[in-house]
């Protein structure tokens, strides 16, 4: 009988030793034009990847490898099949809170340090549930483990291929997940690298996690760090087993490999020989077959070697599972994310803001042009604005004035957002945060920059084109402009977030060119058919130039002096009535700019969630 000690270090290290099996693993994909047209990526697969082992998926290019892995991580729904972790049907949620997936074109935060990642990680993925020391130390622990000490404080930017790969890794151990996905972890690193990151990957393993990794070929050197092969073949299993069992299993299919030469490579051959294909899927049931996999330990035997394993050995000196506090409390959190809201969102626009201050090139780019043109601006419709003989004149200022801010506000973000999608995406998906606060942290951060630029502009052109120096009326221009701004921040986000950088630019266009044609500038509303009249009104550059037309000309504003024998629009009135505004009210326009901006940034939200949560 066990002590109580011995039944509290197995109840306890069995929550943490994960064995995942499937079953008639189906994966479908829409292929071609016609919609019915569908494309099998994995048939019938079946096999099992036990907690303690360095289970690697091998396969050529297009045999299912990235697809597997993406269904048992939870990034993909099988078509159909079944999926087990101990024995039992897979819960979703409460796997996904124990168990990262690392994606093979996994990017970082350039310009965060080794420390700073890690940091916001912490403070992201352990909440307030868990103090600040052991935060730290947990950290510590980390960096120590991966080797990163010399290079903590080195930008990620700066570090080399091995570096990254490490750190990516290290971000997820922050919580110690007992499983471990990793898709290509070796792709674009060198044969001593690719050394390195298995060791670590082994070690992983030998702490009593279930690590799963895809490679295309691994090399002999590596083969003793690796326990568990899985050879997928047009996808099908081709073979599951150890390493050992290679050898064995390759003379059995009359096959053999000749001495001196790495099985695995004679195995991926093999694959490519299409007469074999079928006879290695029948030799292993198609992952059926447990014969080739060292099976002279029963379940529970390996569970026992997984927990002295656990116990003896762990990253650098963090303790053993069994006595981790900082696991138990994770594990015992019943919400999807570990932090609130607002942590989440003052977290990543501390990130966000730490970022631009490190790269401050875009920013100081940004600001010249906004500067450069005002200037330009400014000396092309010099001291225009007290004369009623450049009526016209100033009016086409305002409307170039509108449409600079407006563009540079929904370019700037249109290039920028998509490409931190690829960061956003795995963050998402092992629940560092929800949609809502990266979304709410995005805008909030990208505001200011753009609000400095729009002022900027808004003063320089305001004095130079000799307007009203009236506070109420510069008061109301710089508003305006700040809200149209705004907006096409907004509306650059929703391109950002439906497209990436490439179509962006292509189909940016298409979101504006509505809202230009029918600003009220080039068509007037009463030109217009009535069909399309209704356009007006969502056409956030209408409301915006009914704003500057009546912060300039509006209000009141008393008879302008002219400079020449006749001038049309001494009274400011008789031009708001030509222009078709004299029935428009400021404070209706301050509303609909803010109404569109929230339609605009609900669409964004969802557009954006729905892509985080598909691998689109």
């Amino acid at each position: 009988m066990l002590s109580d000690e011995s039944q509290e270090s197995t109840s306890t290290s069995s929550e943490y030793s994960l064995n995942i099996s499937f079953e008639n693993i189906n994966y479908n994909v829409r292929h071609g034009i016609l919609a019915g047209g569908r494309k099998t990526i994995l048939r019938d697969v079946n096999g099992t990847f036990n907690s303690g082992e360095l289970n690697v998926i091998i396969g050529q290019s297009g045999a299912g490898k990235s697809s597997l892995m993406d269904i048992l991580a939870g990034y993909t729904k099988a078509t159909s099949g079944d999926i087990y972790v101990n024995g039992r049907l897979r819960d979703e949620n409460t796997f996904r809170r124990q168990s990262c997936y690392i994606l093979q074109d996994d990017q970082l935060q350039d310009m965060l340090t080794i420390q700073e990642n890690l940091t916001i990680a912490a403070e992201l993925r352990l909440g307030n549930h868990v103090s600040k020391e052991q935060k730290e130390k947990r950290i510590n622990e980390i960096v120590t483990s991966l080797s990163l000490v010399e290079a903590r404080h080195t930008r990620a930017g700066d570090l080399s291929g091995g570096q990254k790969k490490r750190l990516a890794i290290g971000q997820e151990l922050v919580t110690d997940p007992p499983v471990m996905f990793l898709d290509e972890p070796t792709s674009g690193v060198d044969s001593s690298v690719t050394k390195k990151i298995i060791e670590l990957l082994h070690q992983l393993a030998r702490q009593g996690r279930t690590v799963v990794i895809t490679m295309h070929q691994p090399s002999a050197t590596l083969l003793p760090l690796i326990d568990r092969l899985y050879a997928l073949v047009g996808g099908n299993c081709a073979y599951i087993g150890s390493v050992d069992s290679l050898l064995p299993f390759l003379k059995r299919i009359d096959r053999p490999c000749q001495p001196y030469h790495n099985p695995v490579e004679h195995l991926i051959e093999l694959c490519g020989e299409y007469e074999i294909q079928q006879v290695l899927v029948e030799f292993s049931q198609n992952g059926r077959n447990n014969e080739w996999i060292l099976s002279n330990e029963t379940d529970s035997s390996l569970n026992d070697k997984n927990i002295k394993i656990c116990n003896e050995v762990y990253l650098t000196t963090l303790p053993p599972p069994k006595e981790d506090p900082t696991k138990k409390i994770l594990l015992s959190l019943k919400s999807t994310y570990s932090t609130s809201f607002w942590r989440q969102f003052s977290t990543l626009t501390r990130r966000s803001i730490l970022s631009i201050w490190r790269n401050p090139s875009f920013t100081l780019i940004l600001t010249g042009i906004h500067c450069l043109m005002a200037l330009f601006i400014g000396f092309l419709f010099f001291n225009i604005g007290h004369d009623a003989r450049y009526v016209r004149e100033n009016y086409n200022m305002l409307y170039f004035s509108l449409m600079f801010l407006m563009f540079t506000a929904f370019s700037a973000v249109t290039i920028n957002f998509p490409q931190e999608i690829p960061v956003v995406r795995r963050e998402f998906f092992n629940r560092w945060y929800s949609t809502a606060a990266y979304y709410s942290s995005t805008l909030v951060s990208a505001l200011p920059t753009q609000g400095i630029c729009t002022l900027t502009y808004a003063c320089i052109v305001y004095w130079m084109t000799g307007q009203p120096p009236e506070p109420k009326r510069f008061f109301g221009f710089c508003w305006t402009l700040l809200m149209v701004s705004s907006v096409a921040l907004c509306l650059g986000l929703l391109n950002g977030a439906t497209f990436n950088v490439k179509n962006g630019v292509i189909f940016g266009p298409f979101f504006i060119l509505p809202f230009t044609i029918f600003s009220g500038f080039f068509l007037r509303y009463s030109d217009a058919p009535v069909f399309v009249q209704w356009i007006f009104h969502i056409s956030f550059l209408k409301h915006g130039l009914v704003g500057l037309v009546f912060s300039i000309f509006g209000m009141e504003r008393e008879k302008l002096p002219c400079s020449a024998l006749y001038c049309h629009y001494r009274l400011p009135a008789q031009f708001i009535k030509d222009v078709e505004m004299s029935t428009e009210q400021y404070f209706i326009v301050v509303i609909a700019l803010f109404a569109i901006g929230t339609g605009v940034i609900l669409i964004s939200y969802f557009i954006l969630n729905f892509r985080l949560k598909h691998k689109w």
